[in-house]
């Protein structure tokens, strides 16, 4: 049980973990922060359906202790509605940046018939979850306003720390969202939620560099319109020698930290000079790894919302899947899947190995 205290939720200390789950939502956000006091927290609820709440139960989700919409596009907050009416929620916070859509104005009537408390999100704020701590660090007291997507750039961005591991989640925040972080004297961070689905709007090289992520998690749909992620962005990322991971590439991505160290315990990383398989390449018992950002994508049809502001599409012509060098293409047959895999995992943990000992080299 946890009590409000001024702007703080305190929580029982008790000793654990803390685990960040990206969901597989597509194109939108989605993510579950299993708190090691046994709390849930979710950060948005992708786009509408009941995709998300079929998740949290499966996973053994019966309440939340703290809900968090970033911002209200429909990719972010469309199963939101469905998440409110299934779970006991002790708080809800958002921006306070209110939309027009349908979406926005049915989910908040859901959270004041369910008698839910919710607060506007301002950074100073800070909730405690056992030893898990949060801080809010965007927006402030006075909302970005005349900015590309104002909706975005008052995204909530919150900063988790338990022990020694820092996670950073960041919504759809663009450049001047990171601009204002920045002035506000913004720490390093080991884990970043990359915004806006690696949008070339978000994620400048002066961010990266004052964030000097490890591990940059990235929330996407495969062969998406907008073409996210960008160029610009995972060339940022690169020059940081964060290891990239992909949710349209692997699916659900999992973090788990006991405060000394921290470890992906599910997922795998994109890595930029290997070629892209799709998810099913492998085979039911294989996994993927990412593609090289100037390797074409297949298209999908992952229409956006109409409460997802317009960015203009770019045509993407279907292509085939070219094979990894050195990497048999699987047959179904089981030893050419086992071999494809041991292929695939060595070639990574050498990059793994030449990234590391490129961060090395700059300290």
């Amino acid at each position: 049980m946890l009590v409000l205290v001024g702007s703080t939720l305190v929580g029982a200390a008790l000793a654990g973990t803390t685990t960040v789950h990206v969901l597989d939502v597509g194109q939108g956000d989605a993510i579950l922060i299993e708190a090691p006091d046994g709390s849930h927290i979710l950060i948005d609820a992708g786009k509408r359906g009941p995709g998300v709440v079929d998740d949290l139960e499966a996973m053994g989700v019966d309440d939340l202790e703290l809900v968090v919409a970033s911002h209200p596009h429909a990719d972010h907050i469309g199963g939101m509605q469905e998440v409110v009416e299934a779970f006991d929620i002790e708080l809800y916070i958002d921006s306070g940046l209110e939309h027009t859509t349908k979406t926005y104005r049915e989910l908040m009537l859901a959270v004041e018939s369910r008698d839910i408390e919710y607060k506007k999100a301002v950074r100073g704020q800070e909730y405690d979850f056992g030893e898990l701590h949060l801080d809010i660090l965007w927006p402030g007291n006075v909302l970005l306003r005349n900015t590309r997507s104002d909706l975005n750039s008052n995204s909530v961005v919150v900063r988790a720390q338990h022990g020694d591991t820092c996670f950073l989640f960041t919504g759809d925040a663009e450049e001047p969202t990171e601009r204002g972080l920045l002035n506000n004297g913004l720490e390093p961070c080991q884990v970043l939620k990359v915004a806006h689905h690696g949008s070339d709007h978000s994620t400048t090289s002066a961010f990266a560099r004052a964030v000097q992520p490890e591990v940059a998690l990235i929330s996407t749909g495969l062969g998406n319109r907008y073409k996210h992620p960008g160029l610009e962005a995972l060339g940022h990322l690169d020059a940081e020698g964060a290891l990239v991971y992909r949710t349209d590439l692997w699916g659900i991505l999992s973090v788990q930290t006991d405060g000394k160290t921290y470890e992906v315990i599910d997922g795998m990383p994109a890595d930029p000079d290997m070629g892209w398989v799709p998810k099913d390449h492998l085979g039911s018992t294989g996994r993927t790894v990412g593609p090289s950002p100037d390797i074409p994508r297949p298209p999908r049809a992952d229409a956006p919302s109409e409460d997802v502001p317009a960015e203009t599409p770019a045509e993407v012509e279907p292509t085939e899947a070219p094979n990894l060098s050195g990497v048999r293409p699987s047959t179904g047959a089981d030893e050419d899947v086992e071999d494809s895999r041991r292929g695939l995992i060595q070639r990574i943990k050498d990059w793994i190995a030449r990234r590391r000992a490129r961060r090395a080299s700059k300290e």
